[in-house]
């Protein structure tokens, strides 16, 4: 599992372009946390509510990413950047119950 070493809150030395990039990052990591959640619970056929809750937060990240994208001011920039990263890591913690569950599954059917 990724673990996202992040300050908690916007970077306060971002400016609007940082923060675009920054957030499009975020929103690309959540939609691949997404995407290897959705894989993998079809292939092993559990957790499929995990998944797609992965999706949902991959989803919340591309709508804050394209806000960021779109802000008018830096303060603005930097307050949906925080809300992409957010998402970005419910999308990533949904993939690791997934990875949990695929686990569980195969110890007990040991």
């Amino acid at each position: 599992m990724r673990v996202l070493r992040r300050a908690i809150g916007p970077d306060q030395k971002l400016d609007r372009q940082e923060c675009e990039v920054d957030a499009e990052l975020a929103a690309e990591m959540a939609t691949d946390a997404a995407v290897m959640a959705v894989e993998w619970s079809r292939a092993a056929g559990v957790a499929e509510d995990d998944a797609a809750e992965a999706v949902r937060a991959a989803s919340r990240a591309r709508v804050a990413a394209e806000r960021a994208a779109h802000a008018c001011t830096d303060e603005a920039a930097r307050l949906e950047t925080a809300a992409a990263w957010a998402a970005t890591e419910s999308a990533l913690e949904a993939d690791q119950r997934v990875v949990e569950a695929i686990a569980q599954e195969m110890r007990e059917t040991e």
